[in-house]
C-alpha cells in the first residue's frame, strides 16, 4: 500500500512539473514575452523599417537589427545593398560607421512586472540615445504588439512593433 501511495505521489509531482513547464512555454508562445523578432514601423512616416531581434543576456534584454526593409533607407544611403548601410550618426561608443545589420539598438532592459525598463534605445537615423521602456500592447491579447518608448526628460516617442511569425 505504501508503494502505491509513493508511486502515486511521484506521478502527481511529475504531472505538476509537466503542467507548469507547459504553462511557461505557453506564455512565450502566446507572446507574453518580448523575446523574438519584431517588425518596426516608423511612427513618423508609417513605413516598415526593419526587423529587430529582442534577446536576453543574463537578466538583461537587448535588441539588434537583423533585417532592413525600407527602400528609402537604401536610396538615402547611396549604397547598393542593405548590408552595406552604415550608422554614420551613431555615437562612437554605440557603433559609429558600423553596419546597421547586427547593430544593437536596445540594451540593459530589465523585466519589471508587466514592462521592461531601465535600459536605453538608440535611434540610428538620428544618432541619439534615449531612456527606454517596453510593454506588450494591452489592446492585443495575442501578444503580437510591443510598445517601445524612448524619452529624454518630458519628451517621448512611442512606436508599436509587430511580432514576425
Amino acid at each position: 500500500m505504501k508503494r502505491i501511495a509513493h508511486l502515486f505521489s511521484i506521478v502527481a509531482i511529475g504531472c505538476m512539473l509537466l503542467m507548469s513547464s507547459n504553462l511557461s512555454a505557453q506564455t512565450s508562445v502566446n507572446g507574453k514575452d518580448c523575446i523574438g523578432i519584431w517588425k518596426t514601423v516608423d511612427d513618423e512616416s508609417g513605413r516598415t523599417k526593419s526587423h529587430v531581434q529582442v534577446f536576453k543576456v543574463g537578466d538583461k534584454y537587448h535588441a539588434k537589427i537583423v533585417k532592413l526593409l525600407d527602400p528609402k533607407s537604401l536610396e538615402d544611403s547611396g549604397e547598393e545593398r542593405f548590408e552595406d548601410i552604415k550608422c554614420t550618426k551613431c555615437p562612437a561608443d554605440h557603433g559609429k560607421d558600423k553596419p546597421l545589420y547586427g547593430l544593437e539598438i536596445i540594451w540593459g532592459m530589465e523585466k519589471s512586472s508587466d514592462k521592461w525598463k531601465g535600459g536605453s534605445i538608440m535611434d540610428p537615423k538620428k544618432g541619439k540615445v534615449y531612456t527606454c521602456t517596453m510593454w506588450m500592447d494591452e489592446s492585443d491579447s495575442s501578444g503580437n504588439q510591443l510598445s517601445v518608448r524612448g524619452w529624454v526628460g518630458f519628451f517621448y516617442r512611442t512606436q508599436t512593433w509587430y511580432r514576425v511569425k
